[in-house]
């Protein structure tokens, strides 16, 4: 398994247990620089999947009711089962500003980086542009997560919901975070 950890911070935000796709805009090119993972509520005191009371409709058994009384969380935002998540408002401009910052934070991050070789900064660098522009027009549909130190300078991880999907999949910028094999 692969561990995702913010490049500043140290604070695991993703594992290479959730199914990674590429982020696409409305016309379905790809975004370089950032990918994707897909969420799910899940019962709280067991980790499991949860029946959210469609019947047969989504491959359900039987007509039995959910169980009211369960717990759900979020299995990338649960501090238990997920990544310890913050929810963090963010006004557009806020956006913007963090973007900027961090943008530029982690291009000197990654070039003072020894193990980073320059040819991955430069398309870091190239992605830069491309990225926020796509991510600063999503704004309104999105939710917006610190990790778990909270520091305001480290990564975030982007909600959104796609279509019909009652739970958002989550947006992150791939040169922030250092894979480590566990």
């Amino acid at each position: 398994m692969i561990i995702y950890t913010c490049r500043f911070t140290g604070d695991e935000m993703m594992s290479s247990a959730y199914a990674q796709r590429p982020v696409t805009n409305d016309d379905g090119d790809v975004i370089p620089g950032l990918f994707m993972v897909d969420s799910q509520k899940i019962n709280k005191d067991s980790g499991g999947s949860v029946d959210i009371g469609c019947g047969g409709e989504f491959g359900g058994a039987g007509d039995e009711a959910p169980d009211e009384t369960v717990e759900l969380v979020n299995n990338v935002v649960d501090e238990s089962f997920g990544f310890g998540l913050t929810d963090c408002p963010l006004q557009k401009k806020d956006l913007k500003d963090f973007l900027q910052t961090y943008c530029k934070n982690l291009r000197q991050k990654l070039k003072d980086d020894e193990s980073v070789p320059g040819p991955e900064v430069k398309k870091f660098a190239q992605s830069a542009g491309t990225f926020c522009k796509y991510l600063l027009s999503k704004h309104a549909d999105m939710e917006f997560f610190i990790s778990r130190s909270m520091d305001p300078d480290g990564s975030m991880a982007f909600a959104l919901y796609v279509g019909e999907n009652a739970n958002p999949s989550f947006i992150l910028i791939e040169a922030g975070l250092i894979e480590t094999k566990v």
